[in-house]
């Protein structure tokens, strides 16, 4: 599930990428060329963001008004936490590093890569699934319609958080229980309607 999850966050930047009228020609070219999937939606935020607020250079995306400025930082920082950390984490995962995630060099083990490898399941993923959607949503937003951005970023933005605050607050052992107790009602209804 995990590869499955960065490659919808795959499609779904290349899907932004080709809106109509979101980026132009030279901009699409731009973000194609970056190198990793994170890097990919940094640029098409940063794009977005200064076409959005008519930032010529985006070196100076830190003298926007305050409100438009915090909010870029906190997509930014979903991306390259978030984004990044499922993006190296579905990396390991298809090189074989299943118990234990190396460094890139491979000479070493990536104990911090290891540890959120160890802590991989259904219910965490479902949430990575959910919060990727969030912040698609509102980098789709951002880069098609300002006032739709304006209008709706607290609402997404809360579900990202609802969802990051779920990571610590869902269990995998409650979740496996829940689908448990489900197939046995489901049993027992099929045998009832014998």
């Amino acid at each position: 599930m995990s590869h499955l999850i960065n490659t919808w966050a795959e499609v779904r930047v290349l899907k932004l990428i080709y809106e109509t009228d979101a980026f132009s020609d030279i901009e699409k070219q731009k973000i194609i060329q970056t190198n990793s999937l994170n890097n990919r939606w940094e640029v098409a935020l940063t794009i977005a963001f200064c076409k959005a607020y008519n930032i010529p250079d985006h070196k100076k995306i830190g003298k926007a008004n305050y409100t438009p400025r915090i909010r870029y930082y906190a997509l930014l920082d979903l991306i390259n936490d978030d984004l990044l950390k499922s993006y190296q984490l579905r990396n390991r995962i298809a090189h074989g590093q299943w118990k234990y995630a190396f460094n890139n060099d491979l000479l070493d083990i990536n104990r911090d890569l290891t540890g959120e490898l160890r802590q991989e399941n259904i219910v965490k993923l479902q949430l990575k699934l959910k919060m990727f959607i969030s912040l698609a949503q509102i980098i789709h937003d951002l880069a098609v319609s300002t006032p739709t951005f304006e209008r709706d970023f607290d609402t997404n933005y809360k579900k990202i958080e609802e969802q990051k605050r779920n990571f610590h607050n869902r269990s995998y052992e409650d979740y496996k229980q829940k689908m448990i107790e489900k197939r046995k009602r489901g049993l027992l209804k099929r045998i009832r309607n014998s």
